[in-house]
């Protein structure tokens, strides 16, 4: 299912220059300012639902500047998550304010070189955040801010790369916002800050029962979500309890709805370790002929 974003959620990115430039050498690096843009407003998707998807489609493209005219497509959202509210007009407004926010914030400075700038940056995005989605249940919570320096930092490497006086301009409805290749990043610095830390993100998941762990205290079962593997820790003490008493069963190829907490830890060098996966929460049991019209919201 495809959900075109009306005029009011689009976007458009103007590659600023002055002298002549190779066409090939200018729709490059659009293309990458779109891979960046794009990696940021997939990482708050995600923080929503990881099954949403989000691609960019070129509507416009006018010369003088480079001037291209963008649209989100969002897909696979159900019907469901849409019917009581405008959940496209919602969620695309605030992935125009996100980006604003970031470019604003780079915009404003000449280098990128605390922990303190970025939490404040992903402090004006929660306040934003909630702004959005204040009278809607939808359960988000807080991007930690390695993640969110890890998708600025490629943006500051491809803004690096240009040109003396070349700059990108990004416009929506909030706005206007500039970056040119006098913004630097000093990531060592804001890592070292940083340390050695811990973050978690909650989200609801479908995972799909692989093997079941009955005998252990604290059980850890394996599962597969989406197209990737993983093992949980099921905290959910009370949905257990009913399960080993035979309140209900479990089949083979059976799927669990639940509330999947994903926890990372980052060192000083920035590396994240393998994230640990916990089910706090087991909200129900899909039969393998349901798993296809089973909705997260």
């Amino acid at each position: 299912m495809l959900l075109l974003l009306s005029n009011s959620e689009d976007f458009e990115l103007n590659l600023l220059f002055k002298e002549r430039k190779s066409p090939v050498e200018a729709f490059n690096e659009l293309r990458d300012i779109f891979k960046a843009f794009s990696d940021i407003d997939k990482l708050f998707v995600s923080n929503i639902d990881k099954s949403l998807t989000l691609e960019y489609s070129l509507e416009d493209v006018e010369f003088g500047s480079i001037r291209t005219r963008i649209a989100h497509i969002l897909k696979e959202i159900p019907d469901e998550a849409i019917k009581d509210f405008d959940w496209k007009k919602l969620l695309g407004h605030f992935l125009l304010k996100l980006k604003y926010i970031i470019l604003k914030a780079l915009e404003n400075t000449k280098e990128l070189s605390s922990k303190g700038q970025i939490e404040a940056m992903n402090v004006e995005i929660e306040k934003e955040k909630k702004a959005t989605f204040k009278s809607h249940q939808i359960i988000s919570t807080e991007v930690n801010i390695y993640l969110l320096l890890a998708v600025i930092e490629p943006l500051l490497v491809l803004t690096s790369k240009l040109k003396d006086g070349e700059s990108v301009q990004y416009q929506s409805q909030y706005g206007s916002a500039h970056i040119d290749n006098t913004v630097t990043i000093d990531k060592a610095k804001i890592l070292w800050e940083i340390g050695d830390r811990t973050f978690e993100n909650e989200t609801l998941a479908i995972l799909k029962i692989k093997k079941i762990d009955m005998l252990s205290k604290d059980p850890i079962w394996n599962f597969k979500h989406i197209n990737k593997n993983l093992t949980a820790q099921i905290t959910d003490t009370d949905w257990l309890r009913k399960y080993h008493n035979r309140e209900f069963s479990l089949l083979p190829e059976d799927a669990l709805k639940v509330r999947l907490r994903t926890i990372y830890v980052n060192n000083k060098d920035g590396k994240i370790i393998k994230p640990s996966y916990e089910i706090v929460k087991v909200i129900g049991v899909i039969s393998p002929n349901k798993l296809n019209d089973e909705k997260l919201f």
